[in-house]
């Protein structure tokens, strides 16, 4: 009999080793493939762009404690950017290290000495890909991974012997050691400490009314008290965010935010966490467990409870905080996967229990997998091929930076930095020049792109010179619907023509500009629409795609039927493609490249864009 248990914990623990290592292959590889963004260009910036070296290390710490970020992940940020595969390692050990924190709270003991134990490691390291909110974001961006991944992974560790130690009347000697992790934990950040002060002060004072020694737990308290004074006290906390930490007091930020704003705080955390709230309830619908079991699910039921309240606590002091995302939600999320897992192992008195969580959990690390590996390919090629043309780029002139694949940012990715005006202007300065421009999607923008200017131009009878219309307005209307935006030019030019008189408005043309670099097009006059002789003329076209195709039809507006007009498809700052003329049938092209797709209308001196795409 105990052969036999030691084989299926033997082959449980072969198969979870498989699971941890494909996972840590799959981590290391999406961030051995993270473009260069975002903090890459603070760090480059604030160092200089100097190597690493010992000297240059604790300099960097310093600084960055004394004038911009005090925390314990800062270090770990400059050692990701400087050397070859630390991010890589610590990212993939960061994710392996919460799975393990997690199943430990969740149990109570160590997972590998039964093949249950096994089974909810595996589920615990899953079910991070779904449950820890926006966490392909956070962990695949180095940066965010150093200062909210591995510090909630110290600060899951710090909570593991608490949970481990049957005694808290341990030796003075471990109780140090204790504090010191203590220590650590405290600076991971601002956001977890007072909720670890105030649980860690409630668990001692709890112990003490027991008439039981502390001595763990309150060396615990002591150095996570003194972490957190480190951090929060630091200057650096100062000139965080540009100073927004500074420029009002805590108490008038939670005033100011209004009852509205803290409640949608609030909503976050809920919202985050309603997966894991689900599976709960899910849990709870199974069979009652046997009598010997009730009490273990009294206990798992106290840790939920628990974790939601540190959550919450968690959740109101970010009421405080100059700065709000997702990342801040990690520790309580992860605490809130510990009380369910807790749950489910008092539950599932069989093992078939816990089959359909293996399964998710097996189903999101390969969702993670598929999503995320073509999506870094991709991105990681683009953003070579734009540093590469910035370090080309002369001094003094500027640069039209194409947008990546993926513009912004989601569950798994933080996105294109350039999106960011302040981001531009750090990398011109790095590199010299006199300005970067951006040009990509934008969904709210007219004709769905950052990065172009939509020129109102009109002249009068009574003038030969163009002016342009300050009051032109588009109304609500944005994105890619060209009605909405013809509609809102004739209003405009109804207002314009009544501000003109007694002048004698003579044309009007809505003339499509792009910020930075021109690309080719096949016309030197690219319009939106144009008037004369009370006519507005101007095209709204659709473009299609079939279920399951990758080709796009372009459907011609009736206006342009028996036109002598040409017809070419571009992607928007890339390349330009011939598809015919008005009397052609079929009008059909294949997206060559992720972007933003106009229909361009060509006669012979201008070109109208009529419809537009994304692909």
């Amino acid at each position: 009999m105990h052969g036999e248990m030691r084989a299926r914990v033997g082959l449980a623990g072969a198969l979870l080793a498989s699971y941890a290592i494909a996972t840590a292959i799959h981590i290391g590889w999406i961030l051995a493939h993270e473009p260069f963004s975002f903090d890459g260009w603070n760090i480059a910036v604030d160092t200089g762009a100097e190597p690493f070296s010992v000297g240059n290390f604790f300099e960097y710490w310093w600084q960055q404690y004394n004038e911009s970020n005090p925390r314990l992940g800062q270090p770990l940020t400059y050692l990701s950017y400087k050397l070859a595969y630390v991010g890589e390692v610590a990212m993939a050990l960061s994710f392996l290290a919460i799975s393990l924190a997690v199943a430990v709270l969740a149990l109570g003991r160590w997972p590998w000495r039964s093949a249950r134990g096994l089974a909810i490691w595996a589920i615990a390291l899953g079910s991070l890909w779904f449950s820890l909110p926006e966490i392909g974001r956070n962990l695949f961006c180095r940066a965010y991974g150093a200062n909210y991944v591995f510090t909630a992974a110290v600060q899951l560790w710090f909570l593991v012997p608490l949970r481990l130690t049957r005694t808290h009347d341990v030796s003075v000697g471990r109780a140090v050691a204790f504090g010191a992790l203590g220590l650590l934990a405290g600076m991971c950040n601002e956001h977890t400490g007072p909720t670890l002060i105030v649980l860690l002060g409630g668990y001692a004072w709890w112990l003490r009314r027991r008439g039981e020694r502390a001595r763990l737990v309150v060396a615990g308290a002591v150095g996570i008290t003194l972490g957190f004074a480190a951090i929060f006290f630091a200057p650096g906390q100062a000139h965080r965010y540009d100073g927004l930490a500074q420029q009002v007091s805590l108490p008038m930020r939670i005033v100011k935010r209004g009852i509205e704003g803290n409640l949608d705080i609030l909503r976050d955390y809920l919202v985050y966490a309603a997966p894991l709230l689900v599976m709960i309830l899910v849990v709870l619908l199974a069979p009652r467990p046997p009598e010997t079991e009730q009490e273990r699910r009294a206990t798992a039921m106290r840790m939920i409870l628990l974790a939601v309240i540190a959550g919450t606590m968690i959740t109101v002091t970010m009421f405080a905080s100059p700065k709000l995302g997702s990342r801040f939600f990690i520790v309580p999320i992860a605490l809130l996967l510990a009380g369910f897992l807790s749950l489910l192992d008092a539950v599932a008195a069989r093992g078939r229990w816990l089959a359909p969580f293996l399964v998710l959990a097996v189903s999101a690390s390969t969702y993670a997998a598929v999503r995320t590996v073509p999506l870094f390919a991709k991105v990681s090629a683009e953003a070579e091929v734009r540093l590469a043309e910035l370090a080309a780029s002369a001094p003094g002139s500027t640069y039209t930076a194409d947008a990546w694949s993926q513009v912004g940012e989601d569950w798994w990715f933080i996105g294109d930095d350039f999106r960011d005006a302040r981001k531009r202007d750090l990398v011109a300065t790095y590199f010299g020049l006199t300005r970067v421009y951006f040009r990509g999607y934008e969904r709210t923008a007219p004709l769905g792109m950052h990065g172009i200017r939509i020129v109102p131009r009109y002249w009068t009878r009574s003038s030969t010179c163009a002016a342009e219309y300050a009051g032109f307005d588009f109304g609500a209307t944005r994105g890619f619907d060209f009605v909405g935006l013809h509609r809102g030019t004739a209003a405009s030019l109804v207002l314009l023509r009544r501000e003109l008189e007694p002048q004698e408005l003579e044309r009007f043309q809505l003339e499509i500009e792009f910020i930075g670099d021109r690309p080719a097009l096949p016309r030197d006059t690219l319009l939106l629409s144009r008037w004369a002789d009370d006519a507005l003329e101007g095209y709204a076209g659709r473009i299609t795609r079939a279920p399951g195709s990758r080709v796009r039809t372009v459907h011609l507006p009736e206006e342009l039927a028996g036109k002598p007009f040409e017809i070419f498809v571009t992607q928007v700052g890339g390349e330009v493609r011939r598809l015919g003329t008005t009397d052609a049938a079929l009008l059909e092209y294949t997206p060559w490249r992720k972007g933003v797709y106009w229909a361009l209308a060509c006669d012979a001196t201008a070109c109208f864009v009529f419809a537009a795409g994304r692909a």
